[in-house]
């Protein structure tokens, strides 16, 4: 029989619900949320405790707090799994710093380091010899080339995505998509002219709708070897300026074609723990371009429990019960929805993928994060309807904006 353990979930948000949800149904554990605010999607839930200090996200605070709890565990195994990506960074960096009885589900920090940079991210993948899309990295206005190596539209993000959220400007957006020179030269004034220091990634823009993304969830032993990929195809996009990039309805299924690609990327870092990435279809030469690597599962990862393959069982199985084995790739077909299916029914454009979707909720084959586990308190239902009423204004706002505004 294996020891008992206690999930220490690093945040307070909507990934941290679903990480908690499947541990819960997996194994009828409470989780523990820590984080610096208690953000409406994990309050009110008969599976978590928060546990929030304004200061959690200040290194010092951070190892402070989580070993004077070390000792409220008694001899359960706590598994610290951070559940975004300034967390990630903040338990590699401070690892070695823990209780020893805290188990740091993370990797090394030059390893996080080198996959949160967005140039230096690249330049793994074209060592790996794995497709991604075309770039260049600029510290200023005066960096931007004279000619750029690809045509507009381009789209431009920035390296360091703490630093920029920190530094608000009018027209912030998470990610922007650029359609000329000067919309391009006002983008990075406003960026840098708000504080950010960091560098940008101006990158060749990968044609096509949300159809042509791809969202891959996985998780890599300790021993390196990997235990779960699971890949899906999201059919809608948050049009919100700051939650740009974040999926709210995808279909899980599988392709081993993608599956070799990440393995082969994958056997180029000593990585360990959850992991998320994205890449696009690019019709022009028929490849998939990863475009980001995160160091934790994504804000949308329960479809791949949805589907069939609980993501609490693999860190389980790896750190508690010490099980090897072959890779899961996933193939089951489910869709996931974050927000009302009203919303994915009448905003997911027209095509194949919104035709599965709705043979999908036909087929009962259907279901979300914050819904689902019978977690009815009031007072969760209450601020969670709250919440999924908040939706639909998002979308009647933004919905089809994404250019620089003002």
């Amino acid at each position: 029989m294996s020891r008992p353990f206690v999930p220490i979930l690093l945040g307070t948000e909507v990934g941290v619900y679903g990480m908690a949800r499947a541990f819960w149904e997996a194994y009828g554990v409470k989780s523990y949320a820590y984080g610096t605010f208690p953000l409406t999607p994990t309050r009110h839930s008969k599976f978590i405790e928060q546990r929030c200090d304004e200061g959690f996200a200040e290194p010092e605070r951070f190892v402070e707090i989580l070993n004077r709890d070390a000792d409220t565990f008694g001899d359960a195994i706590p598994l610290v799994i951070p559940c975004g990506d300034d967390y990630s960074l903040l338990l590699s960096a401070h690892k070695n710093e823990l209780d020893p009885r805290l188990v740091a589900i993370t990797s090394d920090a030059g390893v996080l380091d080198e996959l949160n940079d967005k140039s230096r991210f690249y330049a793994l993948c074209e060592r790996a010899g794995v497709p991604y899309p075309r770039a260049v990295t600029i510290s200023g206005l005066d960096d931007i080339p004279d000619e750029l190596p690809f045509p507009f539209p381009v789209a431009v993000k920035p390296t360091d995505a703490a630093s920029y959220r920190e530094h608000e400007f009018e027209g912030q957006k998470k990610a922007f998509i650029i359609e000329d020179r000067p919309m391009l030269e006002e983008t990075v004034r406003r960026v840098y002219a708000a504080g950010y220091d960091a560098q940008l990634v101006i990158q060749d823009f990968v044609p096509g709708d949300d159809s042509n993304m791809r969202t891959m969830n996985g998780y890599v032993r300790q021993d390196g070897s990997v235990a779960l990929l699971a890949l899906g195809r999201p059919i809608l996009e948050d049009p919100e300026p700051m939650r740009i990039g974040n999926y709210v309805a995808i279909i899980s299924y599988g392709d081993e074609e993608l599956y070799a690609t990440v393995e082969q990327l994958l056997s180029h870092i000593h990585y360990f723990g959850y992991f998320n990435l994205d890449m696009k279809y690019d019709s022009r030469d028929g490849s998939y371009k990863l475009l980001d690597f995160n160091p934790r599962q994504g804000r949308s990862s329960f479809f791949v429990t949805l589907a069939g393959n609980n993501l609490a069982r693999f860190v389980v199985e790896d750190v508690v019960e010490g099980k090897k084995g072959p890779a899961v790739h996933a193939d089951n077909r489910y869709l996931w929805v974050g927000m009302s299916r009203l919303i994915v029914r009448h905003y997911t454009p027209e095509g194949d993928g919104r035709d599965e979707a709705l043979q999908l909720m036909r087929e009962g084959k259907v279901g979300t994060t914050l819904f689902g586990a019978h977690d009815n308190n009031p007072k969760r239902l209450y601020y969670m309807g709250r919440l999924w009423a908040s939706y639909f204004r998002d979308f009647r706002r933004f919905f089809g904006h994404r250019e620089l505004e003002g």
